[in-house]
């Protein structure tokens, strides 16, 4: 189940962060997506190592929690999506069919 999803500027500014929780969760959720944005300039800075290609936008699993999965998108105007989800067995291809079928909606 999605939990929450971000959508993070080019200079890593939040232009949009929903929960989809109790009010508790809120921050926390607030907080993994600001820790996975280090994750997400670290694949984009250091492409040998583990980052997208020019044409792989879908930067897949960011980094798992105990409770959590954190997947990440970019864009090629360097505007991030997050997605953080409660299953722990959802597949990459999963996230990145959500991920494909939601996004273009939102850029246009």
């Amino acid at each position: 189940m999605i939990v929450c999803v971000a959508v993070v500027g080019h200079q890593n500014n939040p232009l949009y962060i929903q929960s989809f929780t109790d009010a508790d969760d809120a921050l926390k959720l607030h907080h993994i997506v600001h820790c996975s944005l280090d994750v997400v300039d670290e694949r984009v800075n250091n492409p040998k190592k583990s980052g997208p290609t020019l044409n792989e936008t879908f930067l897949g699993l960011l980094y798992p929690t105990e409770n959590y999965k954190v997947y990440g998108y970019l864009t090629n105007t360097k505007v991030k999506f997050i997605l953080v989800t409660t299953d722990l067995d959802v597949r990459d291809a999963d996230v990145r069919n959500v991920i494909f079928q939601e996004v273009p909606c939102c850029i246009c």
